[in-house]
């Protein structure tokens, strides 16, 4: 026969200390991956923004390579250079400077284009962290459009990614103007 006082001995749980133990261990151990899947989403994010810049800023290039940039930009055949910017403060298109032209030239329609772009764009924005997409047009070697053989087009594309990390896309390209 089972002596029943050695019986209760054998069916001793955990202690409190085992048991909190386990539980702190448990913590760490959640507190670790949810780390690892927060920072793999931050990436992935991240990534996806920075392929979404990449595409918008070789969409605008291409543009210019269609047109001649001084005249999408909006400059004249004697310039030396040409800057022209467009600021997206939010998710509306009334939140982009500046505002769309509803012009019926080709260089206008371009230009509404392009900034129709950076509006469509999932690029963030907001009033305090706008994205900011600018294009320059310079003459090579230096002289005017006119004159030049070559042009040399920059598009900077820069935003906020979670309201403090500055990002930036720049792609350049040489425009041939003259046959070779």
């Amino acid at each position: 026969m089972i002596d029943p006082s050695s019986a209760k001995t054998r069916q001793r749980g955990f202690s409190l200390a085992e048991v909190l133990i386990a539980v702190a261990l448990l913590a760490v151990i959640l507190l670790a991956l949810f780390g690892l899947i927060s920072a793999g989403v931050r990436r992935a994010y991240s990534g996806r923004k920075m392929t979404e810049a990449s595409v918008l800023a070789q969409h605008v290039l291409e543009r210019t390579n269609v047109y001649s940039p001084q005249s999408i930009l909006g400059g004249a055949a004697g310039a030396s250079a040409i800057e022209r910017e467009w600021i997206k403060s939010g998710p509306a298109d009334g939140d982009t400077t500046p505002a769309a032209t509803g012009g019926t030239t080709s260089e206008e329609i371009e230009r509404d284009e392009v900034r129709k772009l950076l509006v469509t764009s999932d690029i963030p924005a907001n009033s305090s962290y706008p994205a900011k997409l600018k294009v320059t047009a310079t003459a090579v070697p230096s002289g005017t459009f006119s004159t030049s053989s070559m042009v040399r087009v920059v598009v900077d594309l820069s935003w906020y990614e979670w309201g403090r990390r500055k990002r930036q896309v720049r792609l350049q390209a040489l425009n041939l103007r003259v046959a070779p």
